[in-house]
């Protein structure tokens, strides 16, 4: 048998081809004893079965026998094979293509020519196709069921995934050689191998880097080159494709070769190669796998590993989420369409006898869409694919281009815009709708641009996609949209209003871009292109799902007299959101931010509406009080609410749902995708899934629905009869009080009764009821004609044999006359008899065959009737969208509301309704916080309650637009600061908030400069973020802005610091925005603690300082009592030496650092009395000063 198979390969010179030979073949049958199972990792014994061994004689499946040696004597050895030209080893095939049949199931080789390739089968059975025996279906299933040899392709079982191949001969088995009814040789099941071969488990001695592809040449690091020869050093090398010569796949078999064409096209992806029931990964990508997900490697000298395709959306998964591209590969075609199609070629070559495989899928990060076969997800948190162009207009400005995608769901973002030299609304994007997947093009990026993906986007996946070739121009993206089947609607191009907005005006055919949308156009092109590639484009443009992406602070441009906010939306840029840690804390995790506090969220979709909320708090006061009258009647309902909130929890991710059962749908797959070509071991399993899917969304909708008919009936407290928020979301748009909530019970009812659902659960198809499909009807009725006839033809053969007959037989033997032996003489010419058992003989006549042939063709109509009406039941399910997805954002928008009102129905200390105030001309904005507490505390920690007041009006005059903040290191100045940006966070949100009371006018914008590191990646320092930070502030804050500083100034030198502090302080009481600025710059205190346009703060602490003797008064310790209440004043020192106390410095150095501490006091204040003294007239300013000595 030829060595020429896709996993003995290597046991060859790859430049020679020639194969190694071994023994003589020996002419008696091969037992074939039981192998190891291929098996995952045992490194983690916890979670991995090891199977039983066995006799390490038992080699590669071979079985041991006694052969007479050269010198005479007997003994024991492994039988090999002799390998043989091809054309050999196919004349073998056929030789005994006449076996017994083994009662397993088996996966059918590929071909005649992959018999040497891949499975080592016989030619009769050629191809990979799955041939399942009725009776090894209900076989054992037990330990004794070995499994095969490396390239077999048996199976055991359907259920076990963990074990990556399954045996197929059992030791109970007999072996066909010993039989006398056959003289010819029992054909063997498993590759002839080397003797060297060994079974690479763990401690064999195999050397796992060494390799054999390791020593191709082409795979060498420095003689890697890309399809078009380029090496990794040229501009335009393109990483995704690999070089492999036509002289190296001359002298591969037709398997190996198909599969080194798949990886030279899809060199970034790690191949899942459908074997059978298998997904197989050979060389490099069989290293990767079997060190990311634990899986050992299968016998023979090269890398192999492989698991059942039940596992795929298990490991997919693991490999996805940790950054690789799988790409999926299926097997299209059957033998017998193998057949057909060389027949019809003129010519063929031994390559074209192979089944054909394609890629159905490349899966990466961000193009996760949780198929059928992909299995469930329980991450909520949207991922973003985005795409990045950009232009640079100046040395301080950029063009950006964006569109992103959440593919699990389906909808398009699509947008441009001018950004700054910080890239500040790039940066808030990301934070918005954080992404975990960049396309940008190659070598196009502005050096701002690339700190911003390299920091920001540090987890993220990044492709830089070659420019018009990966990355389209404008042009050809539209000319793609205009010739593709995406938007067609009878011939015509239609496309989504949305879209429509980015096309130019100037052509009918709309092939132009917008003058003002071209690199927004240019980054939906690097999108499709990517799409494309992962085989998914049709299936989310077609959608036609686009939202035109904006900036917020595009929409906040102010009025000209600055009296009046602009925006429908707060601004909560990238900075501000995490240095308030709205959506992740400081070490990037989830604990101890607002999202975690606030999300008591039931549903997927409510989770992910609660995050966009978070992020565009509102600015308008009736949207405002709207959202707060709708938390309040839900806070008077806890029993209704409880009972609602345990039926939302039990919905299904109806928006993911939604895009999946699309996805399986006539109007979402290409009629030539891959996918519908594609041939499943476990096809009936994921038509169950399929009906199942269907089944559960409609039941999810009928949930809905009764939500929302408890809150009609409900005596819901109405706050405000003029904005009742929740009573429009819950009422029908012909209710006598009208709502948004769809009518969608007729709906549902047409689907519901449309079929048997435990019927098309059962079967995986859904059989229509009567009345329901026309194509179904008229094909059960030609059936049931069929059947008359039968009846009728069967009367006539009793009459004519005199006694009974009967039909005998079953799927393509069905039919048969089964009549006794006495009446059997009467059969004429006529009948033809096939078969007979005792007593009785089975004839078949013409008449039975055209029956046979109509009712065979009527059931195949049938079937493809059935298969069609699940694809067209489904396109007419999501025919309904637009009432589908007005459902889903009522329910989301309901369960937001549940979750921020079960916050404030949980919280133990007082909590108040917001009260906002319209802006009046010539009034600065107020924001009057009255005992608010910090809310997002951890666990059982209890904050001490404080006041904040900003410019508010007392005895006619107002109060200070800006409080300089001083207080003690770690004494809650930081805390104070995030408590009240948090606060008028929730209270833009419509949300109660922990606080006596809370009076403010609408803020546009919050800013921030809290807490400041080194950016090493982005090369800036300490001081350069601060002053970053601070310039954003500078440049767009306005009046209605709360504008947040701690500490300015602290990376560089004192003098610079205070200085630069000094300026930003002064400009801020021009701008009049509201404002906390916290410093430990004491002289800063002094410049300004008479401007009445200032005022001054601090937190509040008890000091007792440990002393020697009143002659040295040698201060040894400093120890403060925190009491984090915020008073008036200025405090005296930051006592640093408490917090290097507490830190745990040595004390000789706390005791030389307060001497000299109070040396530079001393001084300082001298200097001051001297100044004070040349330049004062005042005598008692000089009293002061003196006094302060």
């Amino acid at each position: 048998m030829s060595k020429n198979t896709l996993f003995n390969y290597f046991t060859r010179s790859p430049s020679s081809g020639a194969p190694k030979t071994s023994g003589p073949p020996t002419p008696e049958s091969a037992v074939t004893s039981k192998t190891p199972k291929r098996q995952l990792s045992n490194t983690n014994k916890s979670n991995s079965v090891t199977p039983k061994r066995t006799p390490k004689s038992a080699v590669n499946g071979s079985s041991a026998k006694k052969t007479i040696s050269n010198n005479g004597s007997t003994k024991k050895t492994t039988e090999k094979r002799k390998s043989r030209p091809l054309e050999e080893s196919m004349e073998e095939n056929e030789e005994n293509e006449e076996l017994p049949k083994k009662k397993r199931i088996r996966i059918l080789p590929l071909s005649e020519d992959e018999t040497d390739d891949l499975e080592n089968f016989d030619e009769e059975d050629s191809g990979d196709e799955y041939v399942p025996d009725k009776k090894s279906l209900n076989e054992s299933e037990s330990e004794e069921s070995p499994e095969p040899s490396d390239n077999d392709s048996f199976i055991d079982d359907e259920s076990d995934e963990e074990s990556p191949v399954k045996t197929k001969a059992g030791k109970n088995k007999k072996s066909v050689g010993k039989s006398n009814k056959s003289s010819k040789s029992n054909k063997s099941y498993t590759p002839a191998v080397d003797k060297s071969t060994k079974e690479v488990t763990k401690g064999n001695g195999v050397d796992h880097d060494n390799w054999p592809h390791l020593k191709l040449e082409f795979l060498k690091p420095e003689k890697i080159r890309d399809a078009n020869k380029k090496s990794p050093s040229d501009p335009n090398y393109n990483p995704r494709t690999l070089y492999v010569p036509e002289d190296f796949k001359l002298t591969l078999t037709p398997g190996v070769r198909q599969w080194w064409e798949l990886k030279a096209q899809h060199f970034d992806c790690i191949l899942f190669f459908k074997v059978g029931k298998f997904y197989e990964m050979y060389h490099m990508d069989a290293v990767t796998t079997a060190k990311e997900l634990n899986l050992l490697y299968m016998k023979g000298d090269f890398a192999h590993v492989g698991f059942p395709e039940t596992a795929y959306g298990r490991f997919s998964a693991i490999l996805v989420e940790k950054g690789y591209t799988v790409a999926r590969i299926e097997q299209t075609e059957t033998p017998d369409m193998m057949t057909e199609r060389c027949r019809r070629l003129k010519k063929t070559t031994k390559f074209d006898k192979v089944v054909r495989r394609e890629i159905c899928r490349i899966t990466t990060k961000g193009t996760r869409t949780f198929g059928i076969i992909d299995g469930e997800t329980n991450d909520a948190e949207n991922s973003f694919l985005i795409a990045i162009s950009e232009k640079e207009m100046s040395s301080s400005t950029s063009l950006y281009g964006v569109c992103f995608i959440d593919t699990s769901i389906g909808l398009f973002h699509l947008g441009q815009f001018e950004d700054d030299c910080h890239c500040s609304r790039l940066r808030t994007l990301c934070a918005h709708y954080p992404p975990v997947q960049v396309l940008f093009e190659r070598n196009k990026l502005t050096v701002r641009t690339k700190k911003v993906i390299d920091t920001m986007l540090s987890s993220a996946v990044k492709d830089a996609l070659i420019p018009d070739i990966e990355f389209w121009s404008s042009s050809k993206t539209l000319i793609t949209l205009a010739e593709g089947d995406y938007f067609k609607n009878d011939d015509n191009v239609v496309y989504p209003e949305n879209l429509k907005m980015f096309l130019g005006s100037d052509s009918d055919l709309q092939l132009n871009a917008n003058d003002e949308c071209e690199f927004g156009i240019r980054s939906l092109g690097a999108v499709i292109w990517y799409l494309k590639r992962c085989k998914m484009d049709f299936q989310l443009l077609s959608r036609g799902r686009f939202d035109i992406y904006k900036p917020v602070d595009i929409e906040s441009v102010e009025l000209s007299n600055q009296d009046n906010i602009n925006s429908k939306h707060m601004i909560l840029d990238a900075i501000t959101l995490k240095n308030l840690h709205i959506l992740e804390n400081s070490a990037g995790s989830y604990t101890g931010t607002l999202l975690n506090k606030l999300n008591h969220c039931s549903t997927p979709f409510g989770k992910r509406l609660l995050h966009q909320w978070l992020c565009n708090p509102l600015t308008t006061i009736s949207s405002i009080e709207a959202r707060q009258n709708a938390i309040s009647s839900l806070i008077v309902i806890p029993d209704l609410m409880h009972e609602i909130r345990s039926e939302l929890a039990s919905l299904p991710d109806l928006e993911r749902l939604f895009s999946r059962i699309y996805s399986q749908s006539s109007n979402g797959v290409e009629s030539d995708h891959a996918e519908t070509r594609a041939i499943y071991f476990e096809e009936k399993t994921y038509s169950k899934r399929k009906i199942i899917d269907f089944i559960s969304i409609l039941k999810g909708f009928r949930t809905s629905v009764n939500i929302m008919e408890k809150f009609q009936k409900a005596d819901i407290k109405k706050e405000s009869s003029e904005s009742n928020l929740l009573t429009a979301i819950c009422n029908y748009p012909n209710s006598p009080t009208p709502g948004v909530f769809p009518y969608l019970t007729e709906l549902l009812d047409n689907f519901e009764n449309s079929f048997d659902h435990d019927e098309a659960m059962k079967h995986g198809r859904i059989f229509p009821e009567p009345g329901m499909d026309d194509q179904y009807d008229r094909v059960l009725e030609k059936i049931k004609e069929v059947d008359v006839e039968l009846k009728s033809y069967l009367k006539e053969q009793c009459k004519h044999f005199g006694c009974n007959v009967t039909y005998f037989g079953s799927d393509k033997k069905r039919y048969q006359l089964e009549v006794p032996d006495a009446a059997s003489k009467r059969a004429g010419d006529g009948y033809e008899l096939q078969n007979q058992r005792k007593g009785f003989k089975r004839f078949t006549t013409y008449r039975t065959k055209e029956l046979l042939e109509k009712m065979i063709s009527y059931e195949q109509e049938k079937i493809d009737v059935l298969k069609d009406l699940r694809e067209r039941v489904f396109s007419r399910f999501c025919d309904k969208f637009e009432e589908w997805n007005n459902a889903i954002q009522c329910l989301a928008t309901l369960d937001v509301f549940m979750s921020l009102a079960e916050y404030c129905r949980c919280e133990e200390e007082v909590m108040c309704i917001p009260k906002f105030i319209p802006a009046i001309v010539g009034k600065k904005p107020l924001v009057e916080l009255i005992e608010g507490r910090y809310p997002c505390g951890s666990g059982g920690e209890s904050f001490i309650p404080n006041d904040t007041i900003i410019g508010k009006e007392e005895d006619g005059t107002w109060n200070s637009s800006l409080i300089l903040v001083t207080g003690p290191n770690m004494g809650g100045k930081s805390t104070l600061m995030r408590q009240l940006g948090i606060i008028s966070v929730m209270a833009h949100m419509g949300c109660h908030v922990p606080a006596k009371s809370l009076v403010l006018n609408p803020v546009d914008r919050i800013f921030t400069r809290i807490g400041a590191n080194d950016n090493i990646i982005a090369g800036e320092s300490t001081f350069f973020v601060e002053l970053c930070e601070t310039s954003a502030i500078l440049h767009h804050a306005s009046r209605f802005s709360l504008v947040l500083v701690d500490e300015l100034g602290r990376g560089t030198s004192t003098y610079d610091g205070t200085a630069i502090a000094s300026a930003v302080v002064t400009e801020l009481i021009q701008k009049q925005c509201r404002t906390l600025f916290s410093t430990h710059y004491h002289s800063l205190v002094e410049d300004f603690k008479v401007n009445p346009l200032v005022a001054l703060g601090h937190m509040a602490c008890m000091v007792e300082n440990d002393e020697t003797n009143e002659m040295d008064a040698e201060q040894t310790q400093e120890t403060i009592t925190f009491l984090y209440k915020f008073a008036n004043g200025a405090c005296p020192k930051s006592y640093g030496f408490n917090a290097a106390r507490l830190a745990g410095m040595p004390v000789d150095i706390i005791k030389t650092g307060l001497r000299r501490s109070k040396e530079f006091e001393t001084a300082a204040k001298r200097r001051i009395l001297f100044k004070t003294l040349f330049s004062s007239n005042d005598i008692s300013a000089v009293k002061t000063a003196i006094l302060a000595l």
